[in-house]
């Protein structure tokens, strides 16, 4: 019995966690993670401001290229990315403001 509960526990310490969703925003844009292992990034406009927003996210192997997806149709619209076989690792979302650095949030991640 006792060993029985030694396999149980070891187990249950050797077996990764879910993955929450990841999300993130500013004052025009909010961003976040959808799908049971985090395979899709979406990006809304939350702001009446005519600012496109984009996503911007990592896939662990791929952690040093940053992906974009964009929304530009405006106000209340989203976008969501095609489907991957990694999951997204990390995520910010940015307001896009023509000749001004974009407004972005800091990375959300695990």
């Amino acid at each position: 019995m006792v060993a029985a509960g030694i396999a149980v526990a070891a187990l249950a310490m050797s077996t990764p966690a879910f993955a929450g969703e990841l999300d993130a925003s500013t004052g025009g844009a909010y961003a976040w993670t959808s799908g049971n292992v985090r395979h899709y990034a979406n990006i809304k406009d939350t702001d009446k401001d005519g600012h496109p927003v984009k996503a911007q996210y990592s896939y662990p192997y791929f952690s040093e290229t940053v992906h974009t997806l964009w929304e530009k149709r405006g106000y209340g619209y989203s976008t969501k990315s095609a489907r991957h076989e990694s999951e997204i690792w990390r995520i910010k979302a940015c307001e896009y403001i023509n000749n001004w650095p974009d407004d972005c949030s800091g990375w959300d991640s695990d």
